[in-house]
């Protein structure tokens, strides 16, 4: 991981705050409006409504798992990316993708295959990868890419 510190972007007033790791677990609080900060313990599920605010305004590292439910590589992978989402919350934040209801994404993103993953920092994409992969492999990935 780059740093000590996770940014985290305040629902209330939108401000961009800067948190360090080892105080994550203190329930902070935004520096502007001292609402309570809030980061996801599970993977979100993103829409097309709703992807630009989750992903790419998102201030963070965020992984994207693109999948499909006649998938079987996608099926085995959703109980490995619901862990991660829970062990990394509130330094990578995990969404994932349905392609069967959201092919507006699929097509916008030229996902031609599942599972896919994306990893974004602060709205831009620094890497992905195409197929199925172990626990393993996936944090390695995530670590080198970070």
């Amino acid at each position: 991981m780059v740093g000590d510190s996770v940014l985290l972007r305040c629902r209330s007033c939108a401000t961009v705050n800067r948190i360090p790791t080892n105080r994550l677990k203190d329930r902070p609080k935004c520096g502007k409006c001292k609402t309570p900060l809030e980061f996801p313990q599970t993977a979100i599920e993103v829409t097309s409504s709703n992807f630009d605010t989750e992903v790419l305004r998102s201030p963070g590292f965020v992984l994207v798992f693109f999948w499909a439910p006649w998938c079987a590589h996608c099926r085995a992978m959703i109980p490995m990316i619901a862990q991660l989402a829970h062990q990394k919350a509130g330094i990578i934040k995990v969404a994932t993708i349905n392609t069967e209801r959201e092919p507006v994404l699929a097509r916008r993103f030229d996902v031609l295959s599942v599972p896919r993953l994306e990893l974004y920092h602060s709205g831009k994409k620094i890497n992905e990868l195409n197929g199925a992969v172990s626990k393993p492999d996936l944090e390695a990935w995530i670590n080198y890419s970070t």
